[in-house]
C-alpha cells in the first residue's frame, strides 16, 4: 500500500505529466504547421522543377535551331537577303537563349535551395516522429498512473470504510 505522501507524490507527478503532455502537444501542433508549410514549399519546388525541365527542352530546341541557322548561313552565299533575315532570327533566339539560360541558372539555384529545405523537412519529420514516439510512451505511462491512482483511491475508500465500521462496532 502507498502512504499518503506517496499518493500525493503520484498525484503531483500526474499533474506534472499532464503539463508535459500539454507542452508536447503544443510543440507537435507547431511542427505539424511547419510540415504543412514545407509540403507547400515542396509542391512549389516540384512545379519549378517541371518548369525547369520544360525550359531546358526549349533551350535544347533553340540550340538546335541555332545550329541549323548557322549551317545555312555558311552554305548559302546566293541567299544573302535570306541570310540577313535568318541572322536576325538567330539573334532573337540568342537573346531568348541567354534569357532562358539565366532563368535556368536561377531555377537551378532555387532547386538547390529547395533540396536543402527538403532535407531540413526530412530531419524535422524524423524529429517529430521521435517526439510522437515519446508522447506515446508518456501517454502510456500516464494511463498506467491513472489506473494506479484509481486503484489507490479505491483502497483508501475501502480502508476508510473499514475504519468507520471498526469505530462503529467498538
Amino acid at each position: 500500500m502507498f502512504s499518503e505522501e506517496q499518493v500525493k507524490q503520484l498525484v503531483s507527478m500526474n499533474d506534472s505529466l499532464q503539463v508535459q503532455i500539454a507542452d508536447i502537444n503544443t510543440v507537435l501542433s507547431e511542427r505539424e504547421k511547419e510540415l504543412e508549410i514545407l509540403r507547400a514549399e515542396l509542391f512549389e519546388a516540384t512545379t519549378l522543377r517541371s518548369k525547369l525541365e520544360g525550359q531546358s527542352a526549349e533551350i535544347e530546341s533553340i540550340q538546335d535551331k541555332l545550329g541549323i541557322k548557322q549551317q545555312q548561313a555558311e552554305g548559302a552565299e546566293e541567299r544573302a537577303l535570306e541570310l540577313k533575315q535568318e541572322l536576325g532570327e538567330a539573334k532573337r533566339l540568342q537573346v531568348k537563349y541567354d534569357d532562358l539560360a539565366q532563368q535556368y541558372a536561377y531555377l537551378q539555384t532555387q532547386y538547390e535551395d529547395i533540396k536543402l529545405q527538403l532535407a531540413e523537412v526530412t530531419e524535422r519529420n524524423f524529429q517529430l516522429q521521435q517526439v510522437a514516439g515519446r508522447i506515446g510512451e508518456l501517454e502510456s505511462r500516464l494511463e498506467n498512473m491513472a489506473i494506479e491512482r484509481d486503484d489507490l483511491k479505491e483502497r483508501i475508500k475501502t480502508m476508510e470504510s473499514l475504519k468507520h465500521l471498526r469505530e462503529f462496532n467498538v
